[in-house]
């Protein structure tokens, strides 16, 4: 999985980036198959934006979240992106689990 990290108006610290990592954990979990995740990081007076952007082979993600402080907005935008793909894969979980419609309207002999 290739991770990157782009830090507008700011650097990037090491406690973000190891927060980053531990999600990154979580997500990888829900998300099978992460091929790219660009986070980024901006600094505007008091408002802290995180934006994180995660690619596999059949899904790609993106969330936003905009706060007084970066460890916030970094947190916060994991937990959506895990939302989301929680959301997809209990989708696809559905679509593989209905019966055919012709099937469930024969009555049983």
């Amino acid at each position: 999985m290739q991770v990157e990290y782009t830090g507008r108006q700011t650097e990037v610290p090491d406690e973000l980036k190891a927060l980053a990592a531990r999600k990154l954990k979580k997500l990888a979990r829900v998300l099978r198959g992460i091929t790219h995740v660009h986070i980024i990081l901006t600094v505007d007076k008091h408002r802290h934006q995180a934006e994180v952007s995660a690619r596999s082979p059949r899904r790609s993600l993106a969330a936003r979240q905009q706060t007084g402080d970066l460890g916030v907005s970094l947190a916060t935008v994991f937990d959506k992106l895990i939302r989301q793909a929680k959301r997809h894969t209990g989708k696809r979980q559905e679509r593989k689990r209905r019966v055919p419609a012709r099937a469930a309207a024969q009555p049983e002999a």
